[in-house]
């Protein structure tokens, strides 16, 4: 059993030996020789899984040459496996370099086989190299797991021309399975070169530099390893630093991608079936600038720019220096110095004081002592306001510094009168002084958080950007991938870390010109306020009212937007060009709100509604850039129409127009009396401008809806600027339509701003890049620098748009400067496009003792000939607004007018009859006397006078009131004068003695109209506590309060009968603005009447016609309506158009009509009784 056992362990350890060693004698066997191959000579050969094949290649090197050798292997066979490649493996001294053909490039089932590969091996590094030429060999194998046999070819070339020189172009052709490289060494004296690649055709391609070491990474899977590279179709360019490669040396690397998605989003092109993939590219090596060229273009910029400062300063000592342009505003002389002037009959003086009451002035003017009764309750209810406020009023009235209407003893604290703005800013014929009447030092701390807040907001919004793009410029620095930022790799000059300096350092004008505009305002403001402390009334009563906060915001959005730009410029990428626009987009804004502020200084936009409103801009901007679909744009463009649309409706009621659960019933009733009752519009030279904006912005926003080819931030960009220059354009057309006259300094810098953007555009159009493409696409505007070799056409457009915002900063700062001493009632609100309403009145002299034969031809007509023509007076009845009419017989009409004097005019015979003066302010109501022939005149002077006709003289005065006297009536035989003060009594007056023997006083009643009641003892009254009262005359105690109202009651009649009343009522865009009917024995509300689009001023009864019981009405929103009384339907509807707020209306018995209106005088209308027309018969 042993020996058995020991024979069995024998045989098993011979057997094991066997296995062992039997591999090596079959290794031995399959061992292929070596070939001994040359260079530039085909070798074919055929290989299986037994069979292998190795070449063995021989050549010289020394240290000083570079020997760069190519191999190109191609599979003959074509009936291979895909799972079965042949494998190439070349072996050198120090490396191995391997691929398979066909080579695939994809990663994916369908990827395309490549049956030729050409690969340039490494060579090898000059520290290994000798001095003496060596022999040195290299071994290419090749392998496969095929067990059918695969045919090849081999070739190895050497590859001459490795070395690539400056200046000397080069043809290059590659395929995705053939990628070449080149070296290149930097000479002496050479620190930096541009790599320039060009090509005829499209296909995407890959450029890379690479440091001079092994592998060399030439594939399109592995070329991002190493190196800067970017992807390339007509045009590639990088700029190598000598101090970033060691060994003062590089390789250029070029590959084909097999599909050009990389550089472009257009679908894949076929290629016809036996042509490869192929592209020729001319590679060349430019020298570009060097350090010095830097610091030439930076002193260059700061030269450019410096001069600025100093022409700036050579025209601040030898232009407004000299005393015929001593400072920006000519410094009025001292208070006593004026007063000798005028005594000495000098009228030259350029400061004059606004309460001359001698001087000629247009419908609708406002003065020192012109102000109506309406505006009496914007300038007497002051919110929040004291008693001490008061007294200040009250001691700068005394010192003749103000040039406010306020009177401090007319100053009450109701609190329904802040809401009253539209007093104002309803008018037709509009000017700064009705949009200036808010505290100066008020409204210049609201302007001063302008600057304040944006000071805050480029703090806390410019840090995060600093970090973000320097980050940027970080990844790029340690990843080499170019295609991050778009540059113009033709003319980006590196300095240290940032890859294009001069496109940083050519954002140097915005901030030097944004500090220098920041002191020209300083510098203004120091003058203005030095002129306010010698004439305070160059603050309240002379020129455009100067903020200055504004201004300073422009200066700082200047400043930033060159940070912000530079910012951008670091790495400009779609996704950061807001950062490039954002202040673009504030600057746009001030510009705009700072014109609008010109001209209606109360009612500009708070700082903090504009910034939140410009941050919802910026919030569109990103998302536009981050979801910029085609559903985006559409949305876009409706919201943006809605909101122009919105904002249109804002500009044409001034501000007034309000926001809320009731704007679809004022639209409803805009729509219904301005297109299908009246078809003209309140202010149709207001609405002409307003059309045409929606026309240009609602165009661009569809253009960008159905063809967003442009990229979102630019289109809202173009958005701002195109409504800025419109607006800007409009104001300067309309300051020489209005005869304003324009300084020569301000017309020089208009002419250069236009110059200028005009040059800027250009350059901005260059288009050397565009984010909306890919990076290689892109490359392919890159153009070569254009301004001492080191600033591009994007740079110059920098300098341009620095100096045109400038300019354009210094035509808003400078273009009213003609207006500094002309009085602010005397300075337009502008009107957009149409012709001026309202005509200039005469003066007064000689308008006491005009006689009949001269007014027998005071008229005008359109056809002398036509009966019933229209007759329009050549010199007006009255110098200013007509506040108030009073009927004496058909064809007269008794007036009073903020001029201070009241006239009874034959308007049939264009005759003035009798004119009265005598009050100290302005009248607002007038009544006739019908058994007694005396007229009566009530005034902002306290005062009740009574005249006659044919006499000039006051025959009594009833005094007693403590303020201004808002409303008078008589009784049926006019023994009794009842009168309506804002003082809150209603006094009862015996017209013969001139006492006054009852009166009430209820507290804010605040009186605005008083009616008696015919046949009755009882008298109607209205206030602005928005209550109707009846009162018993024969104790003046109220016997019924009428449901209070949501709005002023501003007017009431009582019909003949004595049954009923109406009163009127204020309000804004149909919101109020309506009639109301009154049951006077029933104590109740019988209708409202509601059509009229602003504030009703006036309402009568009409006589019966047919049977139709008629009221008339007239209203701020120039229309006169007639209404059928029981059914409520407005019967007819007159626009008079440029009229102004139409504030009284008188009827007679033939039909006549007669309104009085702000801008237009009086009208004279005749009513038909067979459709309830009004036609116009004459104006006067």
């Amino acid at each position: 059993m042993t020996v058995r056992l020991g024979i069995k362990s024998f045989v098993f350890g011979i057997y094991v030996v066997g296995i062992a060693i039997l591999p090596i004698f079959h290794t031995f066997e399959k061992i292929p020789d070596v070939t001994k191959a040359d260079f530039n000579k085909i070798y074919s050969s055929s290989i299986n899984t037994t069979n292998e094949a190795i070449y063995e290649f021989t050549y010289s090197e020394m240290k000083n040459r570079t020997t760069a050798l190519r191999i190109t292997t191609e599979l003959v066979s074509k009936d291979y496996v895909k799972g079965f490649p042949t494998i190439v493996v070349v072996r050198q001294q120090q490396r191995t370099l391997s691929w398979t053909i066909p080579m695939y490039l994809e990663y994916s089932d369908d990827a395309t086989p490549y049956e030729t590969v050409s690969r340039t091996l490494c060579p090898l590094d000059a520290s290994h190299r000798s001095e003496k030429p060596e022999e040195l060999n290299f071994f290419v194998d090749f392998s496969t797991f095929s067990k059918d046999p695969l045919n090849f070819t081999l070739k190895a070339t050497k590859v001459e021309d490795f070395q690539v020189s400056i200046g000397v172009p080069k043809e290059i052709e590659i395929t995705p399975s053939e990628p070449k490289f080149y070296m290149y060494s930097f000479p002496e004296g050479i620190d930096t070169v541009m790599v320039h690649a060009t090509s005829k055709d499209e296909s995407c391609a890959v450029m890379s530099i690479q440091k001079i070491q092994c592998p060399v990474y030439d594939l399109n899977t592995n070329v991002e390893f190493e190196g800067k590279y970017q992807t390339m179709t007509k045009q590639a360019a990088i700029q190598i630093q000598k101090a970033d490669y060691p060994r003062q040396a590089f390789y250029v690397v070029f590959i084909l991608k097999p599909l050009d998605k990389d550089c472009s989003s257009q679908l894949e092109a076929i290629l016809p079936a036996g042509v490869k993939r192929a592209k020729n590219v001319t590679l060349e090596i430019k020298k570009t600038i060097s350090g010095d060229k830097y610091y030439w273009g930076m002193l260059f910029a700061v030269a450019l720019f410096g001069a600025f400062y100093l022409v700036a300063f050579l025209i601040g000592i030898f232009y407004h220096g000299c005393s015929k342009h001593r400072g920006i505003w000519m410094i009025p002389e001292s208070h006593e110095e004026k007063l000798d002037q005028n005594d000495s009959g000098d009228l030259d003086s350029p400061v004059r004081p606004l309460n001359t009451g001698s001087e000629s002035r247009t419908y609708g003017s406002i003065h020192k002592e012109a102000d109506d009764d309406h505006n009496d309750l914007l300038s007497t209810m002051v919110k929040d306001s004291t008693s001490s406020s008061a007294r200040n009023v009250s001691n700068n009235l005394a010192d003749g510094k103000s040039v406010s209407s306020i009177d401090s003893e007319e100053i009450d604290f109701l609190n329904d009168a802040d809401e009253e703005k539209d007093v104002f800013r309803t008018k037709t014929e509009l000017f700064v002084y009705d949009l200036s009447r808010k505290k100066y030092k008020k409204q210049a701390r609201n302007y001063t958080i302008y600057w304040r807040n944006l000071l805050a907001i480029a703090i806390f919004y410019g840090l995060p950007v600093l970090q973000l793009v320097f980050t940027y410029q970080k990844v790029l620095n340690v990843t080499g991938d170019l295609d991050i930022c778009y540059y113009n790799f033709n003319c980006a000059h590196p300095w240290g870390q940032v890859s294009s300096f001069n496109n940083i350092f050519s954002n140097i004008g915005y901030v030097s010109l944004g500090i220098l505009f920041l002191i020209l305002v300083y510098r203004r403001k120091l003058i203005y306020d030095r002129a306010v402390q010698l004439e305070s009334s160059m603050k309240k009563e002379m020129g455009i009212p100067q903020h200055f906060g504004l201004f300073f915001a422009m200066g700082i959005a200047l400043i930033m937007e060159g940070i912000m730009s530079a910012c951008y410029h670091v790495c400009p990428t779609y996704s950061n060009f807001q950062f490039d626009t954002s202040f673009m987009y504030i600057i746009a804004c001030l510009c705009m709100l700072k014109i609008y502020q010109t001209r209606h200084p109360d009612i500009s936009a708070k700082a903090h509604t504009s910034y939140l409103l410009m941050a919802f801009v910026i919030f569109i901007a990103v998302i536009g850039v981050i979801y910029g679909t085609s559903i985006f744009w559409i949305l876009f463009a409706c919201v943006y129409m809605f909101f122009y649309l919105v904002l249109s409706v804002h500009i044409y009621f001034m501000g007034r127009w309000k926001i809320d659960r009731g704007i679809c019933r004022r639209l409803f009733v805009a729509v219904r009396y301005d297109l299908l009752r009246c078809r003209k519009p309140m202010y149709p030279d207001r609405m002409a401008l307003l059309v045409i904006g929606n026309v240009i912005n609602w165009s661009i926003a569809i253009y960008g809806a159905v063809n967003h080819s442009m990229d979102f931030a630019t289109l809202l960009l173009g958005i701002f600027i195109g409504n800025l220059m419109i607006y800007c354009t409009f104001y300067i057309i309309m300051k020489l339509r209005y005869k304003e006259k324009i300084h020569r300094l301000a017309i020089f810098v208009i002419v250069s701003a236009a110059v200028v953007w005009g040059f800027a555009l250009y350059f901005f159009f260059s288009n050397l890049t565009s984010s909306l493409l890919t990076p290689s696409r892109s490359r392919e505007g890159n153009r070569d620098c254009l301004l001492v070799e080191f600033y591009d056409a994007h740079d110059i457009w920098h300098f341009l748009s620095s100096i045109a915002l400038f300019f354009s900063f210094l035509v808003l700062l400078t273009l009213d400067d003609d207006m500094f001493s002309t009085r602010r009632d005397q300075i337009h609100m502008f009107k957009p496009l149409g012709k001026l309403f309202g005509r200039k009145r005469s003066g007064k002299k000689g308008r006491k003792n005009t006689d009949s034969s001269e007014n027998d031809n005071n008229y005008e007509t359109d056809d002398k000939s036509r009966p019933g023509a229209c007759r329009i007076a050549r010199t007006p009845v009255h110098e200013d607004a007509v506040v108030h009419l009073s009927a004496v017989q058909p064809g007269l009409c008794l007036s009073c007018s903020k001029d201070k004097t009241a006239a009874l005019y034959d308007y049939d015979n264009h005759n003035l009859i009798d004119r009265w003066e005598g009050h100290e302010r302005e009248l607002t109501k007038i009544r006739n006397g019908k058994t007694c022939s005396s007229i009566f005149s009530a005034s902002r002077d306290k005062s009740i006078k009574m005249w006659k006709s044919g006499n000039p003289h006051c025959l009594q005065e009833f005094n007693g009131h403590e303020l201004v006297v808002t409303a008078i009536d008589l009784n049926h035989d006019d023994t009794w004068l009842c009168s309506g003060s804002r003082d809150n009594h209603v006094k009862l007056w015996d017209v013969n003695t001139a006492q006054c023997f009852l009166q009430s006083n209820i507290h804010r009643n605040l009186v605005t109209d008083l009616k008696f009641v015919p046949g009755t003892h009882l008298l109607v009254q209205t206030g602005e506590d928005k209550e109707v009262r009846l009162f018993d005359t024969r104790t003046m105690q109220v016997v019924h309060s009428y449901p209070r109202k949501h709005y002023i009651q501003m007017a009431c009649d009582v019909s003949a009968d004595g049954l009923h009343c109406i009163t009127c009522s204020n309000g804004f865009g149909g919101n109020g603005c309506e009639v109301t009917l009154w049951d006077i024995r029933g104590r109740k509300i019988v209708h409202e009447y509601r059509d009229h689009g602003e504030a009703v001023e006036s309402c009568i009864f009409l006589p019966s016609i047919g049977g139709k019981q008629l009221i008339a009405t007239t209203s701020r929103d120039t229309t006169v309506r007639l209404w059928d009384m029981n059914t409520k339907e407005c019967l007819s509807c007159f626009p008079v158009v440029g009229s102004g707020p139409l504030t009284s209306i008188i009827c007679y018995d033939d039909l006549s009509l007669c309104v009085s209106s702000f801008n237009s005088g009086i009208i004279s209308l005749k009513l038909s009784p067979s459709d309830f027309t009004l036609q116009q018969t004459g104006q006067f």
